[in-house]
């Protein structure tokens, strides 16, 4: 570095060295506990909380007195409230070594306080109980357990990191899976780096009333102060992706750095780079043009099927039943797709660049997609380009005018038809020429249809048949369980009561046919109470009905992502005995969600002797957002309920 520019830093670094000062006399004080949070028994907020972050308060500031690094000094305090909040006394510290990289943390201090009547007491933590883990590759852990902690302790840690990783800041989390009741994260940096700040989460920002704030930051001389009160826990829900899309936290982006006397450096990359990089790369790119070894197999699918739509269809049922995926997944490869395919097996950058492979040699306009599956988080696609986004590959191909995407890492699955967890917003369709995002959706819907015909007699014994009809992931969810239990013992298995009803003799169809629906028909019997009554109840959903809606929050902030539409029909008929009449019978309902975004359906319908109940519930888009939230709720509180009511018999009296 130029010995203008250090001092020129050197002289910045002295300025916010004492901002820093000024800015964390406002904070709590490590060490300074108040008694009222040794006497807190629970946190009004969240009342269920076994533990609670009572602050969580960090600042960062860039260091140019050994070489340029990055300082971090954090401050936590927790409360333990509850037995099953002790984990939280087992404090793990990421910290990023990899070659001649290696962060440091320095400075481990901490403290348990308790009430012991009407004294606090404290236990120290002893150096010699803090250890080191490598966690993987690049990211080691250092590790203590607080001592003496109890129902009612508040644990007091403090540290600091010193990152070489000037140009890559940590993410700040305020949000954790316990409540927090203040976090606060503080930044000051030098001008000559240009940074955008990326928030993400459903909780807002807390705005200090006699404050200036700009797009939730305040600036103080390049001094910025994020904060957030009174954070939820972050819970795992029903139809969510992964935690980590709906925390609340702050990731920073380096755009350019402006060193005085020196040309302005461009840090962000771009779509281009990132497409070159991938594709030059041996483990990715290079892999696509090792072709001689399959070209026997190909040359027999191209002699068979004419068309390039067969092509596609036999080349990925090739792929599909030659690899066996070894549940890796991944962006590169670990061995060469011809190792892999002798081996015949892979992680699914192997077996997905194979299948692109091999559709290119068969002449078909074929590319990878780079995408990120659900349980590593969604894309944004507003963020700059980093091939850190993304874990996994798959196939992009056009034919005629259709454009297919295509997984052969899991052989039930058809072409055309994703496996659920790369249902996760956009993948990356990597080409050197119109390289472009594409919609990660489902080619068709979770579908579901029972069908049954029975017959009632003045017992209340029941005969008839029934037969349920899946169709997309369901059918794919369905076929594995059959195929992991065996078709006998899955038989077996349905076999007994459901309830007061008894499934005997099933038939399994389109087990094999992924491309159709998968059939299971049965007989449905049930044995009644072996006298003739004078009432008979009877449940019109046969045991199939809803029986607790998924959605019990009153409101949720993060959105409900089902991944794909669903479309669930039930249809039944019902022949009375002779003698009786309907006493009681289940209202016909209809519930919309707005914007034509769903919809229930229950209908009762007698004619003479038979009756004939459906119910269907149709989700027509896969995403809902909090603010349709209450409609979604709502319209399951009516399939549950409804779903619940029964018909009721009742004999006609002779005269």
């Amino acid at each position: 570095m130029k010995a203008r520019t250090f001092t020129t830093l050197l002289f910045l670094f002295i300025l916010l060295h004492g901002a820093a000062l000024q800015a964390q006399d406002e904070a709590a004080k490590f060490g300074k506990i108040d008694k009222a949070e040794l006497e807190m028994r629970s946190y009004a907020p969240d009342t269920s909380a076994a533990a609670v972050i009572l602050s969580d308060y960090a600042f960062s500031r860039f260091d140019f007195k050994a070489g340029l690094k990055v300082l971090t000094e954090r401050h936590i305090r927790i409360k333990i409230l509850k037995k099953s909040g002790y984990d939280w006394a087992n404090v793990s510290i990421p910290y990023y070594s990899y070659e001649s990289t290696r962060d440091k943390v320095t400075g481990v201090k901490g403290y348990t306080y308790n009430l012991e009547g009407n004294e606090i007491t404290k236990d120290k933590l002893e150096s010699k109980t803090v250890f080191e883990e490598k966690r993987n590759e690049y990211w080691y852990l250092k590790k203590f357990t607080m001592p003496n902690v109890k129902e009612g302790s508040v644990i007091d840690v403090a540290y600091t990191t010193i990152s070489e990783r000037v140009y890559s800041l940590d993410d700040w989390e305020f949000q954790q899976s316990i409540p927090t009741a203040w976090s606060e994260y503080r930044l000051r940096v030098p001008e000559y780096f240009d940074y955008k700040f990326l928030m993400q989460g459903y909780h807002p920002l807390y705005k200090h009333a006699n404050e200036q704030t700009s797009g939730g930051a305040r600036m103080l001389n390049n001094a910025y102060v994020w904060a957030m009160k009174d954070v939820p826990a972050l819970k795992e829900e029903k139809y969510i992706t992964s935690l980590s899309d709906y925390q609340a936290k702050i990731a920073f982006e380096l755009q350019q750095v402006n060193f005085p006397g020196e040309p302005t450096r461009i840090m962000t990359g771009t779509w281009d780079k990132v497409v070159s990089d991938l594709m030059e790369s041996s483990s990715f790119g290079m892999q696509l043009n090792r072709n001689n070894f399959f070209k026997d197999d190909l040359a027999a699918i191209t002699a068979k099927h004419k068309t390039p739509e067969q092509q596609m269809q036999a080349i990925h049922e090739l792929v599909k039943k030659r690899m066996t995926w070894n549940g890796n997944n991944a962006l590169y490869t670990d061995n060469t797709i011809r190792k892999a395919y002798d081996m015949r097996q892979g992680n699914a950058a192997e077996i997905n660049l194979l299948l692109t492979s091999m559709l290119k040699e068969a002449g078909l306009d074929a590319n990878p997609v780079v995408i990120s599956t659900r349980n590593h988080g969604r894309v944004q696609t507003t963020a700059s380009p980093m091939k850190s986004m993304f874990n996994y590959v798959i196939a992009h191909v056009v034919v005629g005018e259709k454009e297919y995407l295509l997984d052969a890492t899991e052989p039930l699955l058809p072409a055309g038809m994703l496996p659920f967890r790369c249902l996760n917003g956009s993948g990356r369709l990597i080409k050197k020429e119109g390289h472009r995002w594409l919609a990660l959706e489902s080619a068709t819907a979770n579908t579901k249809l029972f069908s049954a015909t029975v017959t009632i007699n003045g017992k209340g014994e029941i005969v008839g048949t029934g037969q349920e009809s899946a169709g997309g992931h369901k059918a794919l969810y369905l076929r594995k369980t059959i195929m992991e239990e065996g078709e006998s013992k899955y038989a077996e298995r349905i076999s007994k009561e459901v309830g007061e009803y008894k499934l005997e003799a099933p038939v399994i169809k389109n087990l094999h046919e992924v491309g159709n629906a998968l059939d299971i028909s049965y007989k449905i019997t049930a044995s009644g109470n072996g006298q003739d009554n004078s009432i008979i109840y009877l449940n019109p959903m046969l045991g199939q009905g809803e029986k607790e809606n998924p959605f019990k929050l009153e409101e949720r902030l993060y959105p409900v992502d089902f991944g794909s539409p669903i479309d669930e029909t039930y249809l039944c008929r019902f022949t009375i005995p002779s003698g009786y009449e309907l006493d009681e019978v289940p209202k016909g309902v209809i519930v919309n969600l707005p914007e034509k975004g769903g919809r229930f359906m229950y209908v009762v319908q007698q004619d003479g002797d038979v009756v004939q109940v459906m119910s269907k519930v149709s989700i027509n888009k896969p995403i809902f957002y909090a603010p349709e939230y209450g409609h979604l709720k709502q319209l399951y509180d009516n399939v549950v309920a409804k779903h619940a009511e029964q018909i009721v018999l009742k004999k006609i009296a002779s005269n």
